[in-house]
């Protein structure tokens, strides 16, 4: 296939016009494409003589266009692949500047050719680890063993499976309270008694028993944390964050950010319906919805929710984020201290990038949009721009 025709193929793409064979014939490309000939090749498609490329190299696009190849590939091979697994962005992202500021274009990473080059200082970036607080005061560093059974608190069975904590309490009678804490850079998924599964961000604590054996399942989060919870509508499930708010919620998926850094803690629902307690009153979200909780509880109707929990996906998703967002997000993943020279920059950024790159990495992708940086052992210096 020559350029011309893939331009072609492009464009109608675009406009939604492709047959079945041309889609196949588009996604066998785009699978194996190189990034700078597929940036290339958006600088040549235009609508008008208007080139597209700043359209084709927005988030939305460029998650339509990866959804579709995953799905594609799901019906060739019969098996869900994880698009973050998939779409590893080190080497071949493709860092587009326009009007001050950076997008991160989501695409295939087996090609090596467009490596960022690392200055001498780097830190490497977060990974999966916690460390477990069972009843009796004993503390364990759940990365640093292996799998199997590592406690059975009264009848409560405490089992690891490959990076993940899990509780077995079929048999328990008495609950025992546990702490999974997650340091900075790190994070962690475990599942509840009730087969309820919470993913951990970096610097949150999660208190829970060991078994529901009450009228209620009754959690403690801090820090951030995202729910997929189990139905039972006779144990309604409940979050306590920081003694400020509480959710109820019978089953669904909802993302918790309750760090003291942040300016409010947020609750926003991906799934089902929660109710958000607070001192300020009370709220009911609908999916899509978001309650910001400070003296009084804001609702939003508004939220980008892919960008909520992007950080469970292996992402950071920066869209419409200021400087100092964005520091706070990178001082917990990469165990840093964030100084300011002098000001603050007055810019906001746009697009995603893995949370699998070291910081220089990210760092190169920030400088293009004016922003400079120096690093000093675990201090990371933002300069005036």
């Amino acid at each position: 296939m020559n350029d011309d025709q893939k331009i072609v193929l492009l464009k109608k793409y675009m406009d939604r016009t492709l047959t079945d064979q041309e889609e196949a014939d588009f996604f066998s490309w785009y699978h194996d494409v190189r990034a700078e000939e597929f940036h290339h090749l958006l600088q040549q498609t235009s609508d008008g003589g208007k080139p597209l490329v700043y359209e084709a190299a927005s988030p939305a696009f460029l998650a339509q266009l990866n959804d579709r190849l995953t799905a594609l590939d799901n019906e060739q091979q019969g098996a869900r692949i994880r698009k973050i697994s998939r779409f590893w962005w080190a080497a071949a992202a493709i860092l587009v500047l326009a009007a001050g500021t950076w997008m991160v274009m989501k695409h295939p990473a087996a090609k090596q050719d467009m490596a960022v080059n690392k200055p001498v200082q780097d830190i490497a970036p977060g990974r999966n680890g916690a460390i477990l607080t069972l009843a009796d005061g004993n503390q364990i560093t759940l990365d640093s063993i292996g799998n199997g059974q590592i406690s059975n608190q009264n009848g409560s069975r405490v089992i690891l499976q490959n990076g993940s904590l899990h509780y077995e309490a079929s048999g328990a009678a008495i609950a025992s309270i546990n702490t999974v804490r997650t340091p900075v850079s790190r994070q962690f998924r475990l599942v509840l008694p009730d087969g309820s599964a919470v993913w951990l961000n970096a610097a949150s604590t999660l208190k829970y028993p060991t078994a529901f054996t009450g009228h209620d399942r009754t959690v403690e989060i801090s820090g951030e944390a995202y729910f997929e919870v189990a139905q039972d509508p006779e144990k309604p499930f409940r979050v306590k964050i920081n003694n400020k708010a509480t959710i109820e919620v019978l089953g669904t998926h909802f993302n918790i950010n309750a760090y003291t850094d942040e300016s409010s803690i947020r609750a926003t629902l991906l799934a089902g319906s929660i109710k958000v307690n607070a001192a300020g009153g009370a709220v009911v979200l609908k999916p899509g919805q978001q309650a910001a909780i400070r003296e009084t509880i804001q609702l939003r109707n508004i939220v980008n929710t892919g960008q909520v929990i992007a950080w469970k996906d292996g992402i950071f998703n920066f869209d419409a984020m200021g400087v100092e967002e964005v520091m706070r997000q990178l001082a917990r993943w990469y165990d840093i201290e964030v100084v300011y020279e002098k000001n603050v920059p007055d810019i906001r950024f746009y697009g995603e990038i893995g949370r699998n790159l070291s910081l220089s990495q990210v760092l190169e992708g920030l400088k293009m949009s004016g922003v400079n940086f120096r690093i000093e052992g675990k201090r990371l210096i933002v300069l005036p721009s």
